[in-house]
């Protein structure tokens, strides 16, 4: 089995670099873009089942993706964005200027820590691993099949799957739009390759352009 595992398009709350979540925030112009982008990228690649959070930004993203290889993306909480509590809606600055000290014992320690009300990297780790076991119990299993989720969440489930250790977490870069595919072989998957953004290249000269 061979899943892509896609972040979600920018959205409005990413370009002014807030903490998202579970917060709600509309693609960007850019976003939209993106997602088109991705689907053309997923559209010849044979795509059996496209799932995604149910959180909007995923959901439209792979809603875009889904026209492209003809199916309609079926919706899971499991693959949700962690959790941020109270930090959400807030940029670093916002929040350090109230919780200074707390933020930076997170960063430390992302895995066993979270924010005020919020999830830790582990939960949402289990979460992720859930919905491969429930995907995986599927019959018939899907071969191929696009995942649309979150930075956060993305980063944490090829954080397990490379076995890297927890310090090596923050070195994971999960762009908006990337793609990053794990291949199953036998009982553990692979790290085909992450974070994939050649298909976004030419809105990265478009953007330059507009910029000038």
């Amino acid at each position: 089995m061979e899943l892509y595992l896609v972040r979600h398009g920018e959205t409005e709350s990413n370009k002014e670099k807030r903490y998202q979540g579970w917060m709600e925030s509309p693609l960007s112009e850019l976003g939209l873009k993106q997602a088109e982008k991705a689907g053309l990228f997923l559209g010849g690649k044979n795509i059996e089942g496209v799932f995604c959070s149910d959180l909007q930004r995923a959901f439209h993203t792979a809603r875009v993706i889904g026209a492209c290889c003809g199916l309609e993306p079926e919706v899971t909480a499991l693959l949700r964005e962690i959790n941020f509590g109270l930090w959400e809606g807030l940029t670093y600055d916002e929040i350090e200027s109230s919780w200074g000290e707390k933020i930076r014992r997170w960063f430390d320690d992302p895995f066993t820590r979270s924010a005020p009300e919020g999830e830790t990297v582990e939960e949402v780790s289990k979460r992720m691993l859930a919905f491969l076991k429930e995907l995986e119990a599927r019959k018939p299993a899907c071969r191929r099949a696009v995942v649309v989720s979150h930075g956060g969440s993305i980063r944490a489930l090829l954080q397990h799957v490379l076995g890297l250790d927890r310090e090596s977490f923050w070195n994971l870069k999960i762009e908006n739009a990337s793609i990053s595919l794990i291949r199953r072989e036998g009982i553990s998957y692979q790290v085909v390759y992450y974070n994939r953004v050649d298909h976004l290249e030419t809105l990265t000269k478009e953007k330059l352009t507009d910029d000038l």
